[in-house]
């Protein structure tokens, strides 16, 4: 389920760390509480690129109101408007960040609005995520922050790929906005969409539209 990282990687993630030691902060309120806590997507993503933003986005196994619990203590002000979902967010100094029970998601093919049941795994929760550069994380209530990759990800950022982790069929017919996300990735990141992603955007191209 670990990826190797390789010598940059490392110090990317240690980069990551250091600069948002808020990260640290909240991890240590989960694991005191008794849950796990990563950073995942697009932090984890950016960070092996090389950028750094103050916007951090975090999974756990904690349910959505054990979050609000912790992050009224953790946080300056918090905002639960995504607690449907599972999501809670806070604020603490110049850093956002916004925490998610695993989750798995069940799609109606007229809606692009998910029925969320909330999981107990991480490994669950990364496979509903669009691309797989966005589906890595960086547990950080272990002894030594661990490094999940289970879609091989990382070899897809060195390669500046864009892949789905699941089938491309099923992630745009579950959320046809994937594929403009594909596009703007695309340009943003100068990567490539991979030839089966690509066929499946052009074939369900009027989904977008539901």
């Amino acid at each position: 389920m670990t990826s190797p990282l390789g010598a940059a990687g490392e110090i990317a993630i240690r980069s990551l760390i250091e600069r948002a030691p808020l990260a640290s902060s909240l991890a240590a309120a989960y694991k005191s509480a008794g849950y796990k806590l990563a950073l995942v997507g697009g932090p984890v993503r950016d960070a092996i690129l090389g950028r750094l933003g103050n916007d951090l986005d975090f999974t756990t196994d904690a349910l959505p109101l054990e979050s609000k619990k912790i992050l009224k203590i953790w946080g300056e002000n918090i905002w639960d408007t995504g607690i449907e979902f599972g999501t809670v967010a806070a604020k603490r100094g110049d850093t956002t960040v916004e925490v998610t029970t695993y989750r798995s998601d069940k799609y109606d093919p007229e809606s692009r609005k998910p029925e969320v049941e909330f999981g107990d795994n991480i490994a669950g929760d990364l496979s509903r995520r669009d691309f797989t550069v966005n589906c890595m994380a960086l547990e950080l209530t272990t002894t030594n922050p661990e490094f999940i990759d289970p879609f091989n990800g990382l070899a897809d950022l060195a390669k500046q790929i864009l892949r789905t982790p699941v089938t491309p069929e099923q992630s745009f017919s579950d959320d046809p906005l994937r594929m403009m996300r594909a596009a703007r990735f695309a340009s943003q990141l100068n990567f490539e969409i991979e030839a089966a992603t690509l066929s499946a955007m052009k074939d369900m191209a009027s989904r977008i539209s539901i």
